[in-house]
């Protein structure tokens, strides 16, 4: 007797190379009662072959712009011929489509996914729509507590709303990778030269303004470090001029999307994010996998995942204290190793992707008892 799987649609706006994007590749092939069906509202994404190959059906709509009525008819009347027991959404536009235009139109519940703080002024658009569409809401999900927090505090959700399912990580993944010295070879990268990587679009709440500046610094003292920035953005024309008057110019690669940035952390001796917010950093989390030395900055966000133990803080918005944390590192590298140590049980004790696809699992099991929206 054939089983019949109940149908999830998860709707993101496009399946490109990004964290939230990574963290399903990884995910939901391991919750497998249930037929996944992505919608991405706009593009289908450079991750979107990868999860075809995984047996997850990729549907595109095609949007051209928040007010294409258009893509409206097009996404209600393919939801609608899916006839799925459950909606989730990821990030502002899926959030802000499943919450006005499919919850009302076809009454599935519609469970938002809570990735990320949006805790800038850029993005007080963002806090806007949840502040005044909470209401609509019966269930959230988070990938940290955290971003639960915030929510209630500064959005003003009822913590009873909020259940808290973090990011996983395939450790073992991570360890079975090699160094791959031709790699830095064909990247210009020496021996001896010490490897300092970011990995993180290139958007101003990545915070690569004051990296760039500490660079600058560490490079008047270490002639020997590299600086690897994988990742695209809006900001990537600004970053370059700003560099364009530095001696560390030739030492700072910009790599820009890549899918290999695993192989790039393993040649890599030092994780730097100066994020301005998060959600639970699915970058930091891969660093602290590979065993890297960690340094970030010391939002509650990265707090929650690297503990007191597990990796180094620097405050926000503040090129000195990057400098300086990475020098160290440097100067203090057995206790360097012993910390990134650290890091790499942390990630595999309390994150490991069997574990949280688990919990994700019995999650979407117990919502699809119900398949309509009260």
């Amino acid at each position: 007797m054939m089983v019949i799987k109940k149908k999830i649609v998860h709707i993101i706006q496009s399946l490109d190379n990004g964290g939230c994007e990574n963290m399903l590749l990884r995910t939901l092939p391991l919750v497998g009662k249930f037929e996944h069906i992505i919608i991405t509202l706009s593009r289908r994404g450079d991750l979107a072959r990868r999860f075809e190959d995984k047996g997850i059906t990729v549907i595109a709509i095609n949007q051209k712009s928040l007010f294409d009525v258009n893509a409206y008819i097009r996404l209600i009347k393919t939801t609608r011929s899916i006839n799925p027991s459950l909606i989730i959404t990821y990030l502002f536009h899926a959030d802000f489509v499943g919450r006005m235009v499919l919850q009302p139109t076809l009454k599935t519940r519609v469970i938002p996914f809570l990735r990320t703080t949006y805790n800038h002024k850029k993005y007080w658009q963002a806090r806007l729509f949840e502040k005044l569409t909470k209401r609509y809401v019966l269930q959230y999900l988070a990938n940290s507590e955290s971003v639960k927090d915030f929510y209630v505090k500064q959005i003003g959700v009822d913590k009873d709303k909020i259940i808290v399912i973090p990011n996983g990580i395939d450790v073992d993944y991570y360890n079975n990778i090699p160094k791959d010295l031709s790699l830095k070879r064909k990247l210009g990268i020496g021996d001896r030269d010490i490897v300092l990587i970011c990995v993180a679009n290139l958007h101003i709440n990545k915070g690569h303004r004051f990296l760039l500046e500490a660079f600058e610094n560490l490079y008047k003292n270490h002639r020997n470090i590299k600086l690897l920035l994988i990742g695209d953005g809006t900001e990537k024309e600004n970053l370059l001029k700003q560099i364009k008057s530095y001696k560390s110019q030739n030492s700072i690669l910009f790599l820009g999307k890549r899918n290999d940035a695993p192989k790039l952390l393993k040649i890599s001796d030092i994780f730097v994010l100066p994020t301005l917010f998060e959600g639970m950093s699915n970058a930091i989390m891969e660093a602290m996998a590979c065993g890297l030395s960690v340094a970030t900055s010391d939002i509650k966000e990265n707090k929650e995942l690297l503990g007191n133990t597990g990796g180094y803080y620097f405050q926000t918005n503040n090129s000195v204290a990057i400098s300086s944390t990475i020098e160290t590192i440097l100067v203090s590298s057995e206790e360097a190793h012993k910390i990134a140590l650290k890091g790499k049980e942390i990630i595999s004790k309390k994150y490991d992707i069997k574990f949280i696809s688990s919990i994700l699992s019995k999650f979407f099991e117990k919502e699809t008892r119900y398949t309509q929206y009260f």
